[in-house]
């Protein structure tokens, strides 16, 4: 090597040090390194530490400085896939408890099974808990996928008997939306919290010429609004010929099916790899999700990543993505003949389409970036941390 390379390499400013050190808790499934590698290269510029979660394949693989964990599930039972989970998990805590590592953060996606093994492995650390909350569990259409009325009602009393036990013992709770913890929680007063989307690889959505087609992707199907969509659509479809509806989702054919919902402009397909999923909103002219309970809608920003125009609900989260006749189009939600005027003006007019879709891509890049998610995730571990330091003093 020549002293002016040699140089060269030493001019290079070095990695910042670690802002903190993650314990990250997933409850899975997983099914590819693709679900998880892209976050724990993210989070490595900014973080030391671990991400653990289980599924369908084994990984144990340095990211950077995030080392990324998958638990192969092994039964057919899932609690005791997530039994086996957290034994794994508890193992490794206590193995990290003997380092006497520093400002470790632990975190879960949920606060139910998820945020359960996080709190148990936040105190068996000493650390820091940051529980994240990405659903709308105060409200009982999150819950329309379950058919008994008396079924909604104990699903609710259980989620809000561990959601509440969980999130007021969190140091931080992250909600998607200001509102999000309505009907179902009240934290504590010392509780940092923070609101801001969840991360999104919008990078992996991308323009192409669009076709007649209207693409709705998610489960479950009444959630959804699935059901709502297929009306509409169908009330349409005689002065549409040429349109489609395609219907991405697990088990959505089957539930497509057994309503007595099909159609010949209707296609439904099973859940697919993003990659795949990504090739079919490349293609639509128009994505919607007009769902019943959403508190974000990760697929209305991939929408938009790729520049199409978008339909939505006016509930929850939405509105945080959406914002109606600026990049989009919110109705109430079941409201057919709401929709159905919706979809027509949309199918109507090519311009519109284009304008609203342009628009919801540069608000994609501007304000829902990887590197934005990293600067609110940042701001949130780093609130969290001087908050418990003035606790311990």
């Amino acid at each position: 090597m020549s002293e002016s390379d040699s140089h060269a390499l030493s001019s290079e400013p070095a990695a910042p040090a670690p802002l903190a050190y993650l314990f990250m808790i997933r409850v899975g499934p997983t099914y590819s390194l693709g679900d998880l590698a892209p976050e724990c290269e993210l989070l490595s510029r900014r973080f030391a530490g671990e991400f653990w979660s289980y599924g369908s394949y084994e990984a144990d693989r340095q990211i950077g400085r995030m080392r990324l964990h998958v638990v192969k599930d092994v039964n057919k039972v899932g609690m005791l896939n997530f039994l086996s989970f957290a034994r794994q998990v508890m193992r490794r805590a206590t193995e990290l408890r003997a380092t006497r590592t520093q400002r470790i953060v632990v975190t879960s996606y949920d606060p139910f099974k998820g945020g359960l093994l996080a709190l148990r492995v936040a105190r068996r650390l000493n650390a820091a808990f940051v529980c994240e909350v990405n659903g709308v569990y105060g409200d009982r259409d999150n819950f329309a996928h379950v058919k008994a009325a008396v079924w909604r009602t104990m699903r609710l009393l259980q989620m809000r008997f561990i959601g509440s036990y969980v999130l007021r013992r969190a140091d931080a709770v992250r909600l998607l939306f200001m509102d999000q913890l309505a009907n179902f929680v009240t934290l504590r007063d010392a509780t940092v919290l923070r609101h801001f989307f969840a991360l999104t690889y919008t990078d992996r959505f991308y323009s192409a010429p669009e076709e007649k087609i209207i693409l709705a992707a998610g489960f479950p199907f009444m959630r959804k609004g699935v059901d709502i969509l297929v009306e509409a659509f169908v009330r349409l479809a005689p002065r549409y010929p040429d349109w489609k509806l395609v219907l991405i989702g697990h088990l959505i054919p089957t539930e497509l099916r057994a309503l007595g919902l099909e159609h010949a402009q209707i296609l439904a397909l099973p859940g697919m790899p993003q990659e795949e999923l990504a090739k079919w909103v490349s293609r639509c002219a128009i994505l919607a999700l007009v769902s019943r309970s959403e508190a974000m809608g990760r697929v209305l920003l991939e929408g938009a990543a790729a520049g199409k125009c978008r339909i939505a609900t006016r509930v929850d989260g939405i509105p945080t993505v959406v914002e109606d006749e600026v990049d989009g189009v919110l109705v109430e939600k079941n409201n057919v003949n709401e929709l159905c005027a919706g979809l027509a003006r949309l199918m109507d007019d090519e311009d519109l389409r284009r304008r609203l879709g342009a628009a919801g891509q540069l608000r994609v890049a501007k304000e829902f970036s990887p590197e934005s998610y990293l600067a609110h995730f940042s701001e949130l571990v780093a609130a969290t941390l001087d908050a418990k330091d003035l606790a311990i003093q």
